[in-house]
């Protein structure tokens, strides 16, 4: 019982240092850019809420792991309780994210917070699978503040799935998303087509 609730209180440090690290991280602007370092950011940032996401798979069980994927950021934004993630995350589950412990309880209680404060939003824009890999790019909004306008926060996520299919291990890459950029193309719109 003492172990659990080190744990209990560590992951509730991290998950507040992770949201403080969020707020600092969203680089959105109330205007446009002002000082000499901003000039060149002058294209509106476009985050797009009408899309399909972008499913990249060399045969069908990467298919099915993208859709599982998929399954889970859902599941995330909805209803993130500890055994909703056991269904999708396994008990060894190994974090590389410098804000999140290992293990499943950490991930459900960091998004029930966002969830329940802030009512997250998560799109997911494209899933790479290859083999047991998977490579997810993700925008995260409202996990640190209600405001429906939040472009949120641009990841990468990066995943391995265990023999039992769920996920085993994860790495991620986050950024802000600006409201302004140097160019016009946003952060998570494809560009050219095949």
């Amino acid at each position: 019982m003492v172990k659990s609730s080190k744990n209990l209180v560590a992951i509730i440090l991290l998950s507040g240092s992770f949201l403080a690290f969020c707020m600092s991280v969203t680089a959105q602007e109330s205007g446009p850019p002002t000082t000499s370092q901003e000039q060149a950011m002058n294209q509106l940032n476009t985050v797009p809420k009408d899309f399909e996401t972008e499913i990249i798979v060399a045969d069908e069980k990467g298919r099915k792991r993208a859709e599982f994927l998929i399954e889970v950021y859902k599941s995330l934004a909805s209803d993130p309780t500890i055994e909703n993630v056991n269904k999708y995350v396994r008990d060894d589950y190994v974090q590389h994210s410098p804000m999140l412990p290992d293990g499943p309880q950490g991930l459900a209680m960091f998004f029930r917070s966002s969830v329940v404060q802030y009512g997250t939003e998560i799109d997911v824009h494209r899933i790479i699978v290859v083999g047991n890999y998977a490579v997810a790019h993700v925008n995260f909004r409202k996990l640190t503040t209600s405001d429906p306008d939040d472009l949120g926060m641009s990841a990468v996520d990066i995943y391995t799935f265990g023999p039992d299919g769920k996920l085993a291990e994860h790495w991620d890459a986050v950024q802000g998303v600006p409201t302004y950029s140097v160019n016009p193309h946003g952060m998570f719109i494809r560009v050219l087509k095949d």
